[in-house]
């Protein structure tokens, strides 16, 4: 399972791609993960609390809204790119159905913050996130990913951080200003979906199309199976913040949320690009011939383990020292880094055999059966959940988190094995 030199060079421009968009992504992530610390420092445990809450709800919300399309709609544009007329259709049927998502969700999110005392709690801060929300329904990556322009897409939301959070530095200074952090971080997401929109307008990237019921039930459908592996997925990486919420102080949520992120942040920095590069040309090859699409599919899995397998280690032995860098207020992260060092590889191993394995190179079979193993993974989840966190609080989550992850790879694996029938050797 050698990278050989013809392969290298066969893959030369998504190689290219790929580094490229590493170093975006860690300009994407590494602004977070300066302003990460600067926030968990200002507001403290209880104030970060409140920011760790909200922005799981809306990332929540923001799974709804997505839908799954990050992968359908990326592949059906992949596969559809000559095609002029069906990329149009393709576009503002999404776009109409993102839309009327976003509409359901806001409604959603309104009448639990009328009725549930929790989210009272945290209104002010859940209401400040909520741009996010917006931002992400008309940003449409899947389009630039989907078309090819996903080095445009990078550096637009580049620029976007570049120039938004810097702000937080300047205007967060106390923990009353949660809400404020919030907000900055949400904006973000409105910043790029502007720029987005308007290099598709000034490039004429698409032409209107009246999107239709029909063409958006089919959409819908078409990404249902996804949306519900997504949904099921944020169990136990969205939900599970929320639960603490229920369970714990607010310190302990700030902590928790803070050691889940430094994790994730890590994760997308270099499996992220890796993904978004590889997913549609595995796609458009699958279409073409599965050789092909399964040669490619063989080096992207050996670069996924190499990079996953740092950055667990560097979680495991690496986050002893954050509590010496944030103060007393977050005495005890590094327990939870050490539970979640084991994630970051399993999530590499879930993503390949899954999103390029089961989604990219297989079809809707497969793609069910990839919706089947977070359907099993979120009940696992859930039966956790609420038997360890109750019990060990944020160590009952990570502990949960860890597992869940585990469970999925050995799950992607086991169908990519018996569905696809690829020799990995």
């Amino acid at each position: 399972m050698r990278l050989s030199l013809n392969a290298v060079k066969s893959n030369g421009r998504e190689l290219t791609d790929t580094i490229y968009l590493i170093i975006l992504q860690g300009a994407n992530q590494l602004l977070p993960l300066f302003v990460m610390p600067f926030l968990m420092i200002k507001l403290g445990a209880e104030g970060y609390g409140f920011v760790g809450f909200s922005l799981s709800v809306i990332q929540y919300l923001v799974l709804i809204v997505d839908f799954g399309f990050n992968l359908s709609a990326t592949k059906r544009i992949a596969q559809a790119n000559d095609d002029v007329d069906k990329c149009n259709e393709v576009f503002w049927n999404v776009v109409a159905a993102k839309s009327l998502l976003l509409i359901a969700s806001s409604v959603i999110l309104l009448v639990l913050m009328l009725t549930v005392p929790t989210f009272q709690l945290y209104s002010q801060a859940i209401w400040a996130t909520w741009p996010m929300l917006l931002g992400s329904t008309f940003t449409f990556m899947w389009f630039f990913q989907g078309k090819g322009y996903i080095r445009f897409f990078s550096v637009m939301n580049t620029l976007s951080k570049l120039a938004l959070l810097p702000l937080i530095f300047v205007f967060v200074k106390t923990p009353d200003d949660c809400s404020l952090a919030a907000f900055l971080q949400a904006v973000v997401f409105v910043g790029t979906a502007i720029i987005s929109n308007i290099y598709i307008y000034c490039k004429r990237l698409v032409q209107w199309h009246t999107p239709s019921w029909k063409g958006i039930k089919e959409e819908l459908a078409e990404s249902f199976p996804l949306f519900l592996s997504t949904a099921s997925t944020s169990v136990y990486t969205q939900l599970i913040v929320i639960v603490l919420g229920f369970y714990c102080t607010t310190s302990e949520v700030g902590k928790y949320a803070s050691a889940d992120r430094i994790m994730r942040a890590l994760c997308f920095l270099l499996y992220v690009p890796l993904n978004q590069v590889f997913f549609p040309k595995i796609s458009a090859l699958a279409v073409k011939g599965k050789d092909l699409a399964a040669g490619l599919f063989k080096q992207v899995m050996l670069m996924v383990i190499l990079v996953m397998c740092c950055v667990s280690a560097f979680l495991f032995f690496g986050g002893v020292y954050l509590p010496n860098l944030l103060g007393h207020d977050y005495a005890g992260i590094d327990v939870y880094l050490k539970i979640l060092a084991i994630a970051p590889l399993a999530i590499g191993f879930g993503g390949v055999f899954g999103q390029m394995g089961l989604v990219a190179l297989g079809n809707k079979y497969t793609s069910k059966k990839f919706r089947d193993v977070y359907f099993i993974a979120a009940l696992t989840a859930i039966i956790m959940m609420f038997v360890l966190t109750p019990w060990l609080g944020a160590i009952g989550a990570c502990i949960t988190v860890s597992a869940t992850e585990l469970l999925v790879a050995v799950l992607m694996a086991y169908n990519f094995k018996k569905n696809i029938g690829l020799c990995l050797s």
